[in-house]
């Protein structure tokens, strides 16, 4: 089949939505499928996949419905024959959705992983004329939609993230400190999460002026690029924490950051199926999350993680405290994430559920 993503994302953002596009693009072409990418024009996200060798076509995103835009989508599904658009944002499926009716594309789905669809009058118009079905990765956002009570059921399909199974790196984790200039013999707590108010930052730093408050030696270890790095800077110096935080930026290879890890913290105020939870189980690191989105489906508390009460900033600086001073619970918990991921969230088992969804859904049109 020939296959259209196309994500309109900001110029400089890459997240989870993007990680898991290029993935199972990269998995579908390696199953004989046709790949083609859209986004904004200098896009970091176009400029990856291109870099993956997939040809693309940068646009020059505005309105959601855009009449030149339109056009050219049009154009290039009929000139490439297009058999289905998958899309992530909301204006994504307003602008493909049109141009796919004037070009006779067989099949939309919208890729949602996060709760991007409202409940009000604009998408119960648009979304059941435009797109075909919903691919999400957790109940929790399929639950949500259903309560809207717009959405035909089979509408949308459940199909969980996936990584693929990779060992522990064997690096040492002096090595590793050593190399990011990281201090030896001290604890470290990390967050890998864009620099973005989502992801509330401010409450890992508050957090961690807790924790120094026992543990004094600890340093709090943030992976991640975004628009909010130079506040969560200034943040930390009005703590006066900022000499036990490291800001690392974007990191192409994480592993081996998850490895010097004591614990990971997970603070955001929305969540799909973070795939930084997902890594760091699969590293054996024990997270401690916010019951948020599909987290719950990926950590039962006090088996494989821990999970904290949204926002309750009191009881996630006691349990790191706990954890902190307790090794061999650390390592319980980090050996049982590792074991679960690599039982239900395998990359393979992703793909496939992707791939049979997609052809499920154009025979269906076609039969139609």
């Amino acid at each position: 089949m020939n296959i259209f993503f196309m994500n309109s994302v900001g110029t400089a953002n890459w997240g989870g939505s993007e990680k898991w596009m290029l993935c199972v693009a990269e998995q579908l072409r390696e199953r004989g499928h046709h790949i083609f990418f859209a986004g904004r024009s200098e896009s970091l996200f176009l400029e990856r996949c291109q870099s993956h060798d997939f040809p693309i076509l940068p646009l020059n995103i505005k309105g959601d419905f855009d009449p030149f835009l339109i056009h050219k989508l049009s154009h290039f599904f009929k000139e490439h024959q297009i058999d289905i658009i998958v899309t992530n944002l909301n204006k994504d499926v307003r602008l493909a959705g049109v141009a796919r009716r004037l070009s006779h594309v067989p099949v939309l789905v919208a890729r949602n992983g996060l709760p991007y669809i409202k409940k009000n009058w604009r998408y119960r118009i648009t979304f059941p004329h435009l797109a075909d079905g919903i691919i999400t990765n957790t109940e929790a956002i399929k639950n949500r939609y259903l309560s809207y009570g717009w959405f035909k059921n089979g509408y949308i399909r459940v199909i969980q993230n996936g990584i693929p199974a990779q060992p522990v790196p064997e690096v040492a984790p002096e090595t590793v400190r050593k190399q990011y200039g990281l201090p030896l013999r001290t604890k470290i707590v990390g967050i890998f999460s864009r620099l973005t108010r989502s992801k509330q930052h401010n409450i890992f730093l508050e957090v961690a002026k807790n924790v120094l408050e026992e543990f004094p030696r600890t340093k709090f270890l943030i992976v991640g690029d975004g628009p909010e790095r130079e506040r969560i800077q200034q943040y930390a110096f009005e703590l006066g924490i900022l000499d036990s935080v490291y800001m690392l930026g974007f990191q192409e290879d994480v592993l081996p950051l998850y490895t010097v890890c004591d614990l990971v913290l997970l603070t955001s105020v929305e969540e799909g199926m973070p795939n930084n939870v997902l890594e760091a189980m699969m590293m054996e690191r024990p997270v401690i999350a916010f019951d948020v989105g599909g987290v719950a489906e990926l950590i039962h508390s006090e088996k494989n993680g821990i999970l904290i009460p949204p926002n309750d900033i009191f009881l996630m600086s006691k349990r790191t405290r706990e954890l902190l001073g307790s090794p061999g619970k650390r390592k319980a918990l980090g050996k049982a994430a590792r074991e679960f991921v690599l039982q239900q969230y395998t990359l393979e088992k992703m793909i496939d559920n992707v791939e049979k969804y997609l052809l499920e859904i154009y025979q269906k049109k076609q039969g139609a």
